[in-house]
């Protein structure tokens, strides 16, 4: 594989995950939860994708949990609310979120667009040698 389709590569799996990332805090915005319970009573605690380099220059992505990962929102008809009528609900922004998936989702198709320009390029080669 050469340092373009390697390049491409990279890129398409550092954007799947962020986009992964991204729908995982969407699917899960309205999961409630008693503030400060652990396990079944607690809230899903909001996520991020850290994108860097690696070594190779490739894009990586690891996720992180976002800091405050969960907010106190006042319900007091909640069944999971403590006594001061409070659950604790993620830290999800649904517009970051839809950002965040469109971002993701044009690097995905510059980086199909590297197969197409690698093709051709390769394409040029054979009509050159033929």
């Amino acid at each position: 594989m050469n340092t373009i389709q390697g390049s491409a590569l990279a890129g398409l799996a550092a954007a799947t995950k962020r986009l992964e990332i991204s729908a995982q805090n969407v699917v899960n915005q309205g999961t409630v939860g008693t503030p400060g319970a652990e396990g079944a009573g607690a809230a899903y605690e909001a996520v991020q994708a850290i994108q860097t380099s690696g070594p190779d220059g490739a894009p990586r992505v690891s996720v992180q949990e976002r800091n405050p990962s969960t907010v106190q929102a006042y319900s007091p008809n909640n069944p999971l609310a403590n006594e001061e009528g409070l659950v604790e609900i993620p830290n999800v922004d649904l517009a970051t979120e839809l950002v965040s998936q469109q971002l993701a989702s044009h690097s995905y198709k510059a980086n199909l667009k590297m197969f197409e320009i690698w093709d051709d390029m390769q394409q040029a080669v054979l009509d050159i040698k033929t």
